[in-house]
């Protein structure tokens, strides 16, 4: 009878033993707390202090960001202005100074220059001045940066917030994504045109759908370690854009299964590329870089932004909007009087709606929403309303929430459900060996085998990825029919140095060295983009990378 039980037994456990093989164990999501979040933001903080040799960051703005205006320092002032920093004059002035000494050519930098006046409070007519002649003028990037700056209440003549939008929405490629140029959508700029969707969600339907679109494309590629690759290469930028997007929907990525992947969320994609110091770099293991540095820097803060009940990054606190008698349907008296009593109506005021529909239906835990309008006046001016949004969750807080402790047991979820399955599997091993020693099956060939068929089924747990059907991405490189085969592709400064506006270019210099690559060669050439300090001070012959060096620039810059 005994011996019944135990054979029973027996067969229970290599049940048991196999299953992890075929039923994927759910890992839940890292919880990331108020402490972890701030310390990373701090973190980068920290190390731009360190490296500006600035005691605070007020030293810091009016030092070295000041200094670097409209060169490298001007996403690092829109996104302390969203932290909080009001005091953006030196800034101001010192990018002023900038404008007005130098022909901007590009028009998304010019609405780069823009936003970054809007953040600092600044007040000149820049802002709505260069309206007319930069939205759309560059292609997808000078639309996008045209509606962030139409969505904060600045207007022109020419272009309508709404217009705009259609236009955006006239650009979205079938597999639900938008791209600087081809036939597939590309994860950081349909993010970034999420971004400036995101205030009209829940105010039009078509924007709804075209969103909703867009984000199951962003779902379906994301990578099992929680980010993105670009053109083939894992990277911290991608995600931190995607993060940047969801959080101006009100998405919690904490908590919403369409970016959660093998227990991995959008957070722990970015932090995978931290360094010691604070800072991130491109690639996994490389040193520090500037451009993975500053986006996961304006990802974190628009992800705690949106945890606070506030505004999405690029809907500026300091704004402080000029009307005009350009305005569109909403065109105020002429005359110069004081319209003070009026209200400005625009995307900064739908915000909040947008992202309470963006979460209902959508995340896994249901949430109640709380709006609250208040009217900030300036002298002389209409009243810009602004709109806070207040986010509370029937089962799990959407604000970052403060434990003691839990730093250490979060840690267990980053590895998904192989290590679990592994700990079980050998721990069943073990139960079965004594078993067997129980038994009185003690002859060593039967723990040879045994351990031999522990081992074959942590292999297959190893080696094998089991997704549900939700799941399953499809985030594979899609090839073109017409690709052109194996080429070689170089690209060295001394074809042009010594030519006409090449004063900047060195001739021993080499962009991209001898490399062996398939497909397009302007594909190949993002890849190395985020590579260059400023693309756009190299005069390329090739119109193709001279193309894409243009679309690029304002990313880089």
């Amino acid at each position: 009878m005994r011996n019944k039980v135990l054979s029973g037994l027996l067969c229970v456990l290599l049940t048991f033993l196999l299953t992890p093989c075929f039923v994927p164990f759910k890992a839940a999501c890292r919880d990331y707390t108020v402490d972890e979040v701030n310390d990373l933001i701090g973190g980068i903080v920290d190390y731009k202090l360190s490296q500006a040799g600035a005691g605070s960051v007020e030293e810091w703005l009016s030092g070295e960001i000041a200094a670097g205006a409209g060169s490298t320092t001007d996403w690092y002032a829109i996104t302390l202005s969203q932290c909080g920093y009001t005091d953006m004059s030196a800034y101001e002035h010192s990018l002023l100074n900038y404008l007005g000494s130098n022909n901007v050519l590009n028009a998304s930098t010019r609405e780069k220059y823009a936003l970054a006046l809007c953040a600092a409070g600044s007040r000149n007519s820049y802002i709505s001045d260069i309206l007319d002649g930069s939205i759309g003028q560059q292609g997808m990037m000078s639309w996008i940066y045209g509606l962030h700056i139409l969505n904060n209440g600045y207007t022109c003549s020419k272009y309508t917030a709404d217009g705009v939008v259609d236009t955006l929405l006239s650009m979205q490629y079938d597999d639900g994504g938008w791209a600087l140029f081809g036939d597939y959508g590309d994860i950081d700029v349909t993010a970034m045109t999420v971004q400036a969707l995101a205030p009209y969600y829940s105010q039009r339907g078509d924007v709804e759908n075209s969103v909703d679109r867009a984000l199951d494309f962003l779902s379906e590629r994301q990578k099992e370690d929680g980010g993105y690759e670009s053109f083939g290469n894992p990277n911290p930028e991608s995600a931190s854009q995607v993060l940047v997007a969801v959080s101006a929907l009100g998405i919690d990525c904490r908590y919403d299964d369409r970016f959660i992947k093998d227990g991995n969320n959008l957070i722990d994609g970015i932090t995978l590329y931290r360094l010691d110091d604070g800072s991130f770099s491109h690639i996994r293991g490389g040193s520090s870089n500037p451009t993975a540095t500053i986006q996961a820097y304006n990802s974190l803060v628009a992800f705690r932004r949106m945890t606070e009940g506030r505004s999405p990054l690029l809907i500026l606190d300091n704004r402080q909007p000029l009307e005009t008698p350009q305005q569109g349907h909403e065109a105020v008296n002429q005359g110069g009087s004081n319209n003070s009593g009026n209200t400005v109506t625009s995307a900064a005021s739908l915000v909040t709606t947008a992202a309470s529909s963006a979460v209902t239906g959508k995340s896994t835990t249901s949430r109640t929403t709380a709006l609250t309008t208040v009217s900030k006046r300036s002298q002389g001016t209409s009243a810009a309303t602004v709109t806070s949004l207040t986010i509370a969750t029937s089962a799990t807080a959407t604000v970052l929430h403060k434990t003691d402790g839990e730093n250490d047991t979060s840690e267990t979820s980053r590895g998904g459900y192989k290590p679990a399955a592994v700990l079980i599997i050998i721990g069943s091993a073990a139960v079965l060996a004594l078993i067997l020693f129980i038994l009185g099956k003690r002859s060593y060939k039967n723990f040879i085998f045994l351990g031999i068929a522990a081992g074959a089924v942590i292999a297959v747990v190893l080696l094998t990825d089991i997704k549900s059907t939700e799941e399953y991405y499809s985030g594979e490189k899609k090839r073109k029919e017409n690709a052109i085969g194996s080429v070689t592709m170089e690209i060295r400064c001394d074809t042009i140095a010594g030519k006409s506006d090449s004063e900047h270019i060195p001739a021993d210099g080499v962009i991209l060295p001898p490399v062996a690559f398939i497909s397009r060669p302007e594909i190949l050439y993002l890849t190395y983009l985020r590579k260059l300090p400023r693309p756009t001070a190299y005069r390329l012959k090739t119109k193709a990378v001279q193309a894409v060096l243009t679309e690029w620039s304002t990313f880089l810059e």
